[in-house]
């Protein structure tokens, strides 16, 4: 997800939360919702969070706490649920990037004479791709146990699965006709 987006995105969780949310939680919020689409490290989220500020669609609270520091809590302005809704209308970007994995370039260079390290690749990226397939079973089912309202999110991990299955399809067609190929040739 390119990083405008992320910023749109933490906007979006902000906006949902009426009594502000504070960078801990949110980041949980994050992880919980779209930790296979893309990770927001503390960092990243910080910076973010001041961009916010400084852009005047965030108003910051400090929060005092007993016996902690305090801590700053995050509320959308009017600016910026106004950046928020003209980003939700705005037409989806024509620039999709598909097939960014590392594999997919590896497979332009790897020959006829890497058949066996090409093998241990597939089998390493199927392990990858199981491993992402279980996550998002994993997350819908804490999701739907949270009892958040599920249509939209549904859909999400919906197009989460269908990826990973369509990167799993990927990879048998590679073993059917690349490495097929790659035998052949030997």
């Amino acid at each position: 997800m390119r990083s405008d987006n992320i910023q749109y995105a933490v906007l979006g969780l902000i906006a949902s939360k009426d009594e502000g949310v504070h960078g801990y939680r949110l980041k949980g919020e994050c992880e919980a919702l779209s930790d296979e689409f893309w990770q927001l490290n503390y960092g990243k989220l910080y910076r973010i969070l001041d961009r916010l500020e400084q852009a005047g669609e965030l108003d910051v609270i400090d929060e005092i706490q007993r016996g902690r520091p305090n801590r700053k809590v995050y509320r959308i302005t009017e600016k910026g649920r106004k950046s928020l809704d003209d980003w939700l209308l705005q037409p989806v970007t024509d620039n999709a990037r598909p097939l960014r994995d590392e594999l997919a370039l590896k497979l332009l260079f790897l020959g006829p004479e890497q058949i066996d390290p090409l093998h241990k690749l597939i089998k390493q990226q199927r392990a990858i791709y199981l491993t992402r397939l279980a996550k998002v079973t994993r997350r819908r089912r804490r999701l739907e146990k949270a009892g958040l309202d599920m249509q939209a999110t549904d859909l999400v991990l919906d197009g989460a699965e269908m990826r990973v299955r369509a990167d799993l399809s990927w990879l048998e067609h590679i073993e059917r006709t690349l490495l097929r190929g790659f035998t052949r040739e030997r």
